[in-house]
C-alpha cells in the first residue's frame, strides 16, 4: 500500500489560526475606521454642543454665553454632519429657549440637555492617532490572504509526497524509481547534536538532482517514508518506523 503524507495538524492549525486572527483584526480595523470612530466623533461633538448650550441656559437672556450658544446651534443646524431629525428638532427647541422662550420652553430645553449629556457626556473624542492605528489593523487583511494561499500551497504540496510499493518516490521536485534512489542522509534525523528543527528531517539522495529534503514536522506520516528508505539502505540501524534499531531493542528488553 503506497505511503502518502498530508499536512501536519500542528501546521494547518497554526496557519488557520493566523488566518482567523488576521481577518478578525482587519475587519475590526475597518469597522472602527468606518463606523466606530465616526460615531465616537459625532457623540463627542454633540456633548460639546450640549455643554455650551447648558452654560448659555444657565445665564440671563442676552448674555454673551447665550449668544455663543445660539451661534453654535445655528452652525450645527446648517451642518449635514449629523443628519438626524431628532437631534435637529432638539437643537431647534434649545435655540428657541436660548433666544428667550417661555419658562416652560427653557425648562424643557434644559431637561433635553441633561438627557443628552447623560447619553454623550462620557464620550471622549477620538485622538489623532486613532484612524492611523486602524490602518495598522486593516493591513492585517493582506496577511490573512497570504496565510490562506500558503495553507493551500502547503496542503497541495503535502499530497504530492508518495512512496509506492515498488519503491517509486514522488515529491514536488519530481518522481524517481527505486533504482534512482541512491541513499538517504539520516545524519540529522532525531539526532541529539543537530539543531532542533533539523531533527525532523532527512535527505534522500537521488540520481540527477540535488538531495530531496523530507520534513516530518510539516508533513504528517513523512516518517514512514523516511523509515522505509532508511531501513532499505541501513536495515541494521533503522526500523521501518524511522527509529534506531538499538533504541528499539533496548526498549523491548526493558519491557521484558
Amino acid at each position: 500500500m503506497p505511503i502518502k503524507t498530508k499536512l501536519a495538524t500542528r501546521c494547518w492549525i497554526k496557519t488557520v489560526l493566523m488566518i482567523i486572527v488576521c481577518v478578525v483584526l482587519g475587519l475590526w480595523g475597518i469597522w472602527d475606521y468606518v463606523v466606530a470612530i465616526p460615531e465616537k466623533a459625532r457623540g463627542a461633538a454633540k456633548a460639546e454642543i450640549l455643554r455650551v448650550i447648558k452654560t448659555g441656559l444657565d445665564t440671563p437672556n442676552g448674555s454673551s454665553q447665550r449668544l455663543d450658544a445660539i451661534t453654535l446651534v445655528d452652525t450645527a443646524l446648517q451642518s449635514d454632519g449629523y443628519a438626524e431629525d431628532d437631534w435637529d428638532a432638539g437643537l431647534a427647541q434649545m435655540k428657541e429657549a436660548l433666544e428667550g422662550g417661555s419658562i416652560e420652553t427653557q425648562r424643557e430645553a434644559m431637561g433635553n440637555v441633561e438627557e443628552g449629556l447623560n447619553t454623550y457626556g462620557n464620550i471622549t473624542a477620538p485622538s489623532k492617532y486613532d484612524r492611523p492605528m486602524q490602518w495598522v489593523f486593516m493591513s492585517c487583511l493582506p496577511f490573512g490572504l497570504w496565510y490562506l494561499l500558503s495553507y493551500l500551497k502547503m496542503k497541495k504540496r503535502a499530497s504530492m509526497y508518495t512512496l509506492d510499493d515498488d519503491g517509486t518516490l514522488t515529491t514536488p521536485e519530481g518522481t524517481w524509481s527505486a533504482s534512482d534512489i541512491k541513499d538517504i542522509d539520516m545524519s540529522t534525523w532525531i539526532s541529539k547534536t543537530a539543531k532542533a528543527r533539523s531533527t525532523w528531517t532527512a535527505k534522500v539522495v537521488v540520481e540527477g538532482s540535488e538531495p530531496i529534503e523530507l520534513d516530518d514536522y510539516v508533513y504528517q506520516d513523512m516518517h514512514l517514508i523516511i523509515g522505509t528508505l532508511a531501513h532499505q539502505f541501513y536495515p541494521d540501524d533503522w526500523t521501518p518506523l524511522a527509529r534506531r534499531v538499538k533504541l528499539e531493542q533496548t526498549q523491548e528488553e526493558e519491557e521484558e
